[in-house]
């Protein structure tokens, strides 16, 4: 049984859904590869192309030395762009990871928690959906249990 501080802290780390975080990352981290490619790309080509008296190679050797300072600069941000998206994709996964959380102890009889997601999250309208659900859930048990209670009484 998890206890609030322990809820406060798992939503303090920004990492809490491998499967969907994971992707993110590794997606925008390949997007940013492409894009760091296709930039040195356009500058070779554009660096043959205003130079066409010099050989091929000497000019890629050029650009790559003019640029290599942008290339470093783009390799050093690439950990500020990671962070940025596990923070983004934080907003989104933890409500779901909460609304799981609280679902499986929903099906399984338990009493849920009302759930209130974190300012800046996403899915705020689902958080209020829930509620009603748990409330209505609960009503009906109870309604349930008084019904079982009389019969029960009755025999």
């Amino acid at each position: 049984m998890s206890t609030d501080s322990d809820k406060k802290a798992l939503r303090k780390s920004l990492y809490i859904n491998r499967a969907v975080q994971g992707q993110l990352i590794v997606k925008s981290v390949i997007q940013w590869f492409f894009y760091l490619c296709a930039i040195l790309l356009t500058v070779v080509i554009w660096t043959v192309i205003q130079n066409p008296s010099k050989s091929a190679i000497g000019l890629v050797f050029e650009a790559f030395t003019f640029f290599s300072p942008a290339i470093v600069a783009s390799i050093l941000i690439l950990p500020l762009f990671v962070w940025d998206m596990l923070k983004e994709s934080n907003r989104i996964a933890g409500p779901i990871h909460r609304l799981q959380q609280e679902m499986k102890k929903l099906q399984n009889g338990e009493a849920v928690n009302n759930l209130e997601f974190r300012d800046g999250d996403y899915w705020l309208e689902l958080a209020e959906d829930f509620n009603a659900l748990a409330a209505t859930v609960a009503k009906l048990r109870s309604q349930n249990n008084a019904k079982e209670d009389l019969e029960s009484a009755l025999v």
